[in-house]
């Protein structure tokens, strides 16, 4: 048989190996009859009917293959850690898409979008033997393909089922995670027949229907896009191509459509096709997977490599030496060395769109169970960060989005009262601003009541009774260990504790928080984080004989004191005036244990820092200049010693140590 458009050959080839597989799957979870009987009309079509009859309902060499016992899953390892890896990867992108499909049904993207990956946990679970999963997937993924096929329509209750068929499967992949972990060869059985059930249920209760087929698959951008972009049809044109899939009146592809009404040539649609076939072929090599240990690797040798280059750039023999040559190929060096420093940095760096997007799924089953409406508005999610701090930060967005969801966003009734929309809304932002990463969390609901946090102080102990507190002071009580004004326990946010954590986890990662609110209007929280872990702008100051480094991030200005300007208060220790303000002076030479080059304040320099919106001055005997340095783990020993954050290796090869402003802090309102 010879076709005209050859695409219609190897789709028809495709069609056959893909029964096959059904066929000898080790676990169908339902019969692909329509598929066979269409498929056998279609080769009765080309070719006349077969001689041999209908297909049989099950081959029996696949029923023997599915009863005989099939080799040890974990007998390669390897091949499972990446299975666990991008089948979680997956499970997050269709949690995403069934949102979006939710809110569009209608939009056949997204459907794709969400079948596509249960194809794929499927076909290579059944690789692994990884049965249950295999089976379990497979029936997801018929329920999905009716709905493709138009027998099935788009329900809340299809949605609901489909987002705890992926819940169910996270619990499946982590408990292989857990098994390959230990290296355990069982796998703990998961009930699996309540859910196969309402699959059958939902399948029985719709009717059938014709089924709609559109081009497009993976990433690669649709085929009517490509044929526009080439001025071969307008947009107008693929508008209705698509509109006469969507009401069922085709059952052609987009590209059948457009030739069918001579608006593009058969060679016009297989060349898009091609071109579309290549793009997705180029994107999907432009792309590998690394090891994270190799990555983290790399960057601590880049690092060394930074350290090495300034020791040969700061050696005094070198710059004994007067040669042209010679400095060239040092500055060279130096630029070489910074740009490699850059693009490892980089290498760490992923938007946080992946932890933005978890909070949708987040929001709607909490809406839901609270009996709430809300709705969760992103920008910003392109916006780059260290990849550590992306896993540090996802807790405290858990936690936030929770206390807005139960305690900020009112009942839809008591909104509509209060001149509100019934749906609450959520918004979650993320930028740059210098160094940092900014993430909002506002809600518009009913905000902070300050008389009853302030009470609740009170009756803690926390302020005296007749204290006045600013609205920022009160609403920074919220961040106090244990602090809660719930009454009751809710199931969403447990007993409202909590908050006190989420301050110390961002704090952990060098950052802060705050918050603030208008009563009946909202709330809103914003934390600042470095954009990376692995390195940080510091200023190099001396103590006695040793040399430390103090984030730049902390500090806000330094001086000079004159003797006037120093007072000591007895019990309360050293007070500088710094523009009109009295702030604590912290000696650091009595801190770390070191003998000072200079006594007295007046003698050496004050370093102004701010921490929790709070200012001291730190005296230290001279500023050596600023750097961006490679922060180096103090190890298991030293890592728990209060006032240091960690260690650099200087321009001259000497250890510095990177002082903890936190901390310092902390010691001195204890001493």
């Amino acid at each position: 048989k010879e076709f005209e458009d050859p695409r219609e050959g190897i789709d028809l080839l495709g069609k056959g190996v893909e029964l096959m597989q059904a066929r000898v799957s080790p676990s169908p979870c339902r019969s692909s009859s329509r598929e066979e009987e269409s498929f056998q009309r279609e080769i009765e079509s080309l070719f006349g009917k077969s001689e041999n009859g209908p297909l049989p309902a099950k081959a029996p060499e696949a029923e023997e293959q599915a009863s005989n016992p099939l080799p040890d899953p974990l007998q390669d390892v390897g091949l499972l850690r990446d299975f666990i890896s991008e089948a979680m990867e997956h499970l997050e992108s269709i949690e995403l898409n069934i949102i979006n499909l939710e809110q569009s049904p209608d939009d056949k993207e997204y459907l794709n979008a969400i079948f596509r990956p249960f194809h794929t946990i499927k076909g290579v679970s059944g690789f692994l033997n990884l049965k249950e999963i295999n089976r379990f997937t497979h029936a997801v993924e018929s329920l999905l393909d009716d709905v493709r096929s138009g027998a099935l329509k788009i329900t809340r209750e299809m949605i609901d089922f489909v987002l705890e068929a992926v819940d169910l499967l996270k619990s499946m992949i982590l408990d292989l995670k857990a098994h390959v972990d230990s290296n355990r060869t069982g796998f703990s059985q998961f009930e699996l027949e309540p859910y196969l059930d309402r699959i059958a249920f939902l399948q029985k209760r719709e009717g059938e229907a014709g089924a709609v087929r559109r081009d497009g698959s993976g990433d690669s951008p649709p085929l009517g896009e490509i044929l526009a972009s080439k001025g071969i049809v307008s947009e107008k044109d693929i508008s209705e191509a698509l509109e006469d899939q969507r009401k069922g009146q085709s059952q052609l592809r987009i590209g059948e459509i457009l030739v069918r009404e001579n608006k593009a040539r058969p060679k016009q649609v297989i060349e898009a096709l091609r071109e579309q076939k290549e793009m997705e072929t180029r994107r999907g090599e432009s792309a590998v997977k690394v090891d994270t240990q190799k990555l983290d690797n790399l960057i601590d040798m880049v690092g060394e490599l930074v350290i090495a280059q300034s020791l040969i750039q700061q050696n005094p023999v070198f710059s004994s030496i007067h040669d042209q040559k010679l400095n060239r190929d040092l500055s060279h060096l130096r630029r070489i060395t910074t740009d490699l420093q850059k693009t490892s940095m980089a290498l760490r760096m992923i938007p946080i769109r992946q932890t933005f997007q978890r909070m949708i799924r987040l929001v709607r089953d909490l809406a839901k169970k609270s009996g709430k409406r809300a709705d969760l508005v992103m920008s910003g999610e392109e916006t780059e960060i260290d990849r550590n701090m992306v896993e540090a930060l996802s807790d405290p967005l858990v936690h936030l989005i929770r206390n807005a969801v139960d305690h900020g966003i009112e009942m839809p009734e008591k909104r509509k009262e209060a001149g509100k929309p019934a749906n609450g809304q959520i918004a979650l932002r993320a930028y740059q601003k210098g160094g940092h990463i900014v993430i909002e969390v506002e809600d518009d609901g009913q905000g902070l009541n300050h008389a009853r946090i302030l009470k609740k102080a009170r009756d803690r102990g926390l302020v005296p009774e007749d204290a006045v507190l600013t609205p920022p002071q009160t609403e920074a009580l919220i961040f106090e260990a244990g602090f809660s004004t719930v009454e009751q326990v809710s199931e969403i946010s447990g007993r409202g504790v909590g908050m006190d954590v989420v301050k110390k986890a961002i704090e952990k990662l060098r950052g802060k928080i705050e918050v603030s609110s208008a009563e009946g209007k909202g709330c809103r929280f914003v934390m600042r984080v470095p954009l990376t872990l692995a390195i940080m702008d510091g200023i190099i100051v001396r103590v006695g004989g040793e040399r430390y480094i103090i984030p730049a991030v902390f500090i806000k200005e330094t001086l000079r004191p004159r003797r006037e300007e120093v007072t000591t208060i007895q019990n309360k220790g050293d007070l500088i005036k710094v523009r009109n303000s009295l702030l604590p002076l912290i000696r650091l030479h009595h801190l770390l244990g070191v003998d000072p080059l200079r006594k007295e304040p007046w003698e050496g320099l004050a370093v102004v820092v701010e921490n929790d919106g709070s200012q001291k001055a730190l005296m230290i005997d001279e500023l050596l200049g600023n750097q961006e340095v490679v922060i180096k783990n103090l190890g298991e020993r030293l890592k728990t010693v209060e006032g240091v954050a960690g260690a650099t290796i200087m321009g001259d090869g000497q250890v510095g140590l990177i002082l903890d402003v936190h901390g310092i802090f902390q010691i001195d309102q204890t001493s």
